[in-house]
């Protein structure tokens, strides 16, 4: 009778795993079974020859099947680690992505520019889980600003607040609220910078994403309409009236909306300068606009 080792149930789900074509095999194998065992990746290798307690590999066994469905390592553990934050994520809410961090750099430098003036207020459409905005906040924390964070998703905001309470200090809670509503309240301060990673996927791509997005997470969040476009124009004619004379509006795109998105930015604002800032890859991911 084989004893179930870290070694041995690592090279089965490994193996089990490329043979049901299951994406980053082993990556998925020594997550799932570090949180079954509350071990990090690494601690694994350093206890090859431990043997699971029968409840440690019933929990395995319980996220190898959910796995096996394509269900997202993220989702299984509920935690996705975005900068230097983890956050808990449902399928109420998008899995943040490693160029997301980019709009947060960018978005930090720009709130270190205008903070030198005063408080800085900020509006952060479709907060989703919280990866932008509590990012900003845990990061900066010396300097003086507020932001309003909106999301049509009442199950979003939920998510939201849930990691705010969880990361920040209660201090920093005091920087952020989150209205659940379309883009922006109707009666509601002006804004120094509005940031957003809005759906942007066009119709005839979305049946193509991968089994893991287009199963799993929110439709919403993701499909942007027949162009891609739809959403920031939305959010474009909802918050011209509410900017400030100086402003910025950082934006997550997708390639090839940069040139759309720019004529869309001038067809509601005026004076206005536009940059496009590239992510790791060398594609266009960040449009900013500045008065």
């Amino acid at each position: 009778m084989q004893t179930w080792t870290i070694k041995n149930l690592l090279d089965w789900s490994i193996n089990y795993f490329k043979q049901k074509k299951i994406s980053q095999a082993r990556l998925s194998s020594e997550l799932l079974l570090g949180s079954a065992l509350g071990l990090p990746r690494m601690q694994l290798y350093l206890n090859y020859n431990y043997v699971p307690t029968k409840k440690e590999l019933k929990k395995f066994k319980q996220y190898i099947l959910k796995r096996i469905e394509n269900t997202p390592i993220q989702y299984i553990l509920h935690e996705a680690h975005f900068r230097k934050i983890i956050l808990y994520v449902d399928r109420n809410v998008l899995i943040p992505r490693p160029e997301t961090e980019l709009v947060v750099e960018k978005s930090m430098d720009v709130i270190k520019e205008l903070s030198k003036g005063g408080q800085a207020n900020i509006l952060e459409v479709g907060i989703g889980s919280g990866a932008i905005s509590l990012s900003i906040i845990n990061e900066l924390k010396d300097l003086d600003f507020k932001i309003l964070a909106t999301d049509n998703s009442s199950k979003a905001i939920e998510v939201a607040k849930k990691n705010a309470e969880n990361i920040l200090s209660a201090a920093q809670l005091q920087k952020i609220s989150f209205k659940h509503c379309d883009i922006i309240p109707k009666e509601s301060q002006k804004f120094d910078i509005v940031i957003s990673n809005p759906p942007y996927i066009k119709e005839a791509d979305y049946k193509n994403l991968d089994k893991e997005i287009k199963e799993y997470e929110p439709k919403q969040a993701l499909l942007g309409g027949k162009t891609g476009t739809e959403a920031y124009n939305r959010i474009l004619e909802k918050v011209k009236a509410r900017l400030k004379k100086n402003y910025y509006i950082i934006l997550e795109i997708d390639q090839g909306l940069s040139n759309d998105l720019s004529k869309l930015a001038r067809k509601y604002l005026s004076s206005i300068d536009l940059t496009v800032e590239k992510d790791y890859n060398g594609r266009d991911r960040i449009l900013v606009i500045k008065s």
